[in-house]
This record gives C-alpha cells, structure tokens and sequence, in this order.
C-alpha cells in the first residue's frame, strides 16, 4: 500500500481494510444507508459480495433526494435502494449473508426493536458489521469541535422531528456490540475510518485546520442555521443561531477532524 499521512497511518483503518478483505458477503443489507457511503466502502474492501440493499427512512426532503441521489450513482450496479423502517423490515427470515450498520446508532428512535431486525434477516452464520462514533475518551481538539457540531445539529434535527440522539459514548458502543451475541466478536478503534485510504484528499486532511475542512464545516453550519430560520420559537431559534456561530469560532481555532469510532464484526 502507498505511504500514508501519519495519522492515517497510526489509525486502525488499514487494519480495517485487511479485515474486510477477508470477508465473503453474500448478499448485503446496509441499514441507514443514506447516501450509500458505506456501499461504496465495502465494495472496495471486501473479498466478494452478491449485491447490496440499502434502506433508508427517509425521514426528510434531504434524506429523500440523498438517496435520489445514490440510485444515480449507482445506477448499473449490483445495488438496490429502498425506502423503509428498519423497525419492521420487509424481508424473509435469514434472507441476508451480511447485515451492517454505519454511523447511524444514534439516529434510531428504537435501537433494540432495529438490532433485532438485522438479526432476523441475517443467515446462521452470516457476517453483523457495525461501526460507530463515539463522544468520550482521548479526543483531540480538533475531534471534539466536530461533536460540538454534531450535538448542535442534533438539536436541531429533533426540534424539527427528525431522531437525532447525541453521540454515544464508547462504553455504550461497546455494550451494545456485546449484547448482539456474536461468535468470533472482533472491536477495533480507530481514529479515521476506512474509506480514507481511498480519497484524494487524504494528505489534505491530515492538517484539521486545512481551509477545504474548514469551509465545508462553516456550510454544513450555515445549512443547519438556514434550516431553522422559521422556527416560531424565536429565543430558541436565536440561542441556537449563537450556538452555532461560536462552534464557528472554535472551529476556526482548533480545525474540525471526525471523532474517534468503533468497528464490531462478529458471525451469528
């Protein structure tokens, strides 16, 4: 593999990659899918798949046209896209060889009733990925303005009905990775996830106070702020407009870098 910046390199991320080379998939189920993102992560990764489902709810006008959006990327690839509740999915028992879940534990409204879902339709043997981020533990500066950000816009999303929970914290992750019983149960930790080994703009990032970083911090901002500009409660619309203009200012001092996640891969 080609020399990596040195905090992708000290990351778990390489580590990984190798473990999902490993992997068969079989036909795949993404839960949460969004845009497709970790579709694509995978596709680079593992050792083989059949196809890939992902299910979204859908919840907003962005997260609709988001996956408008990756049925066009896709297009002519092995990959579905559906909208549907992961709470009551609509397939056969054991109808999936690899179920997996990313960065999307803190936006289910029922997290167990989900959990059990993904089990259901996962074959005996089959392969339960799940990565998540998490709030605590040895943070830079950097990565905690990025979750001051997140819990802002959480805020915000649930003000405007959208299930947005805070960050969980590693312990919980960890709990929760325990709780699916799963043999041969494998945790890494990591600070930059996989698909960073893949993007451009890996030497870029390495600096969290790089200007491409920062300007696209201030627009996700700027949109959270827009969203909220006719919210009827006006000292709550206002405190949360300074809210944001001061995780600006930190921002602007510490740089923004993803916080720190988990990756759990264990069999049924």
């Amino acid at each position: 593999m080609e020399d990596l910046p040195k905090g992708l390199a000290s990351s778990n991320a390489s580590r990984i990659a190798k473990r999902l080379r490993s992997v068969s998939g079989g036909r795949i189920l993404d839960v949460a899918t969004a845009g497709g993102g970790f579709i694509d992560t995978l596709m680079k990764t593992l050792k083989d798949y059949d196809s890939f489902v992902g299910i979204d709810y859908c919840a907003s006008a962005a997260s609709k046209k988001e996956m408008e959006s990756a049925k066009k990327r896709f297009e002519g690839k092995p990959v579905r896209f559906l909208e549907m509740n992961a709470e009551n999915l609509e397939f056969e028992d054991e109808s999936f060889g690899t179920v997996c879940m990313s960065h999307s534990l803190h936006h289910l409204g029922k997290m167990d009733r989900v959990l059990v879902e993904m089990k259901r339709v996962l074959k005996s043997g089959g392969n339960f990925i799940l990565q998540e981020c998490y709030c605590d533990g040895d943070q830079t500066e950097a990565q905690k303005a990025d979750e001051l950000e997140h819990e802002w816009e959480a805020r915000i999303d649930s003000l405007l009905g959208v299930t947005h929970n805070k960050t969980l914290t590693k312990q919980r992750i960890m709990d929760i990775g325990s709780s699916l019983n799963l043999r041969g149960l494998e945790v890494f930790d990591s600070t930059h996830p996989v698909d960073c080994l893949f993007c451009k703009r890996k030497y870029e990032c390495e600096d969290p106070k790089n200007q491409a970083t920062f300007h696209n911090s201030i627009k996700d901002i700027d949109n959270a702020i827009k969203r909220i500009e006719n919210y009827s409660d006006l000292e709550i619309r206002n405190r949360l407009k300074e809210e944001g203009e001061r995780i600006k200012e930190t921002i602007a001092e510490s740089g923004s870098a993803s916080a720190s996640y988990l990756f759990i891969i264990g069999r049924t």
